[in-house]
């Protein structure tokens, strides 16, 4: 569900109108419990969607070599800014999926922030976040819709940044505190993926040693490739000389589970790391054998 619920609250709200109901007696009292059979039928609802999203992401683990944590808490400190910046009694992931999308070490994930109240759990605050791992640790860079720029600007205290299309400045906003930083990064063949379909209506950020997206409540594997495509695209596209300069700075960024030589099952664009061709993948994915060599193909794994 995208919104904000919880069993305890729609216990709660329940308990509630009952009392209403008791209260004012007749008429009313139908309508409140009527009122109140709906509220429980959508926290019920609820559970049941949150338990067929576990084992969508299960089976396609299975399914494309991917690994799947059911619950874990190690992307909690590592970025800033939304969703991350959201406080709470209980800040975890959920169904956390990793594996590689086109050679880049990927992740997606649902971002759950609890409140609890009388220490009970009260509501929970979910978000869908994706992201592409990258070879070095970049300063923050936010790529949002441009009518939500200006507020973000001022909360994170950074500039905006424009560059010469007016088709990007009136699509985008992006927000930097080094104003020559965001313009190395934004390259005309970055400007030429972010004007893309695809990734209309995202928001986007270089942060954590990684690019990521994000939206409120949680997404399915359905949609899974069109994200990845997003920001591993993205990521694909950071200029060379950018990411180069801060791994001689000291930040460069070691992927514990890359192999030294990558068999090309692993590093074929639009191949889920499962020893096979899926057909998982869109146009985005196939440009990339047209556009980027792909890494020499080692022998395969026993």
């Amino acid at each position: 569900m995208r919104g904000i619920t919880s069993m305890r609250l729609g216990t709660g709200a329940l308990v509630a109108l009952g009392v209403l109901a008791y209260v004012f007696g007749g008429q009313a009292a139908w309508i409140l419990l009527l009122l109140g059979a709906a509220l429980a039928g959508l926290v019920v609802w609820e559970y049941v969607e949150h338990a067929r999203h576990r084992d969508e992401v299960a089976r396609f683990a299975l399914e494309h070599g991917w690994s799947h944590t059911p619950r874990t808490a190690k992307y909690s400190l590592r970025f800033t800014g939304t969703p991350f910046d959201q406080r709470g009694s209980s800040v975890r992931q959920e169904d956390v999926l990793e594996g590689r999308y086109g050679g880049v070490p990927c992740a997606t994930f649902t971002h759950v922030v609890e409140q609890q109240s009388d220490g009970e759990r009260s509501s929970a605050q979910v978000f869908q976040v994706t992201l592409a791992e990258l070879p070095v640790r970049l300063p923050r860079l936010d790529i949002v819709p441009e009518h939500v720029g200006h507020h973000l600007a001022q909360a994170f205290g950074g500039v905006d940044i424009e560059v010469e299309s007016h088709a990007f400045n009136s699509r985008w906003r992006v927000i930097a505190r080094d104003r020559r930083y965001g313009h190395d990064v934004v390259d005309p063949r970055m400007i030429e993926r972010l004007l893309a379909y695809d990734v209309e209506g995202c928001s986007l950020r270089i942060d954590g040693g990684a690019v990521l997206m994000w939206s409120p409540g949680r997404e399915g594997v359905d949609t899974l490739a069109k994200r990845l495509d997003v920001v591993a695209g993205v990521a694909r596209r950071i200029p060379d000389h950018v990411l180069r300069r801060y791994a001689e700075a000291g930040a460069a960024m070691r992927d514990p589970d890359a192999p030294l030589a990558g068999p090309a099952w692993a590093t074929t664009p639009g191949v889920l790391n499962s020893r096979r061709y899926t057909g998982i993948g869109s146009d985005e994915a196939q440009q990339w054998t047209a556009t980027d060599p792909e890494p020499e193909a080692g022998p395969p794994r026993a």
